[in-house]
């Protein structure tokens, strides 16, 4: 799976965004980009053994009902299984998609959530005086985001009214244009946040780095 790698130009980009989107309320927002959330080391297990059991099944299938043209011995037998088995080792590496297939989605999910809640202690997001931060958090592989709140926020913030911020990412993502789909989840955060009075007081510093985190 190729890595996303981000310029210079798409990096000011975003970062100009969250200056734009923090200029007129106290929230203090934390885009944390990762590739992916998890190594998801089991499904390069479940991949062989599917290309493993499926031609052998098929094989034994055929020969039972005598309707194999040629016979089989064991030894060809071995080598269609080591084959197939090295196929199905091999293709999660390079297909995300189908490496995503042989996951559920409550796993991705799962760790999606896991992957944010520990950007959430890393970054600090806690720390800001009136607890005004929010980490946008994007997981690449997964096609996933999530948005997390501090106490200050969740106030005047209800978890659900970030689902629009999510879909917009996501929205750019899959189109393959994630930079795009950062950049407009951050002005709709921004909008979000100034729609819900999360006011900027006089004295307001930049507690939290508009840079973007990448992992």
């Amino acid at each position: 799976m190729k890595a996303r790698n981000f310029t210079q130009q798409e990096k000011d980009r975003i970062k100009e965004a969250v200056a734009m989107a923090e200029g007129k309320t106290s929230g203090e927002i934390v885009t944390y980009f990762v590739e992916k959330s998890d190594e998801y080391e089991e499904v390069r297990l479940r991949s062989t053994l599917m290309f493993v059991a499926a031609p052998l099944f098929m094989l034994a299938i055929l020969s039972f009902a005598w309707l194999l043209p040629f016979q089989v011995t064991p030894l060809e037998v071995a080598i269609i299984a080591v084959i197939m088995g090295a196929i199905g080792y091999i293709l999660p590496g390079v297909s995300s998609a189908y490496k995503r297939l042989l996951l559920s989605h409550g796993r991705l999910e799962n760790a999606v959530e896991r992957r944010a809640m520990a950007a959430f202690l890393t970054e600090e997001v806690f720390s800001t005086e009136n607890r005004t931060g929010i980490l946008i958090f994007i997981s690449h592989f997964e096609h996933m985001v999530e948005v997390i709140g501090d106490t200050g926020i969740n106030a005047k913030v209800d978890q659900k009214e970030w689902s629009h911020v999510v879909g917009l990412i996501i929205e750019g993502i899959k189109a393959n244009d994630p930079v795009g789909g950062i950049v407009r989840g951050i002005n709709r955060c921004g909008e979000l946040l100034q729609t819900a009075g999360v006011d900027k007081p006089p004295d307001n510093p930049n507690e939290l780095s508009d840079d973007i985190r990448i992992s």
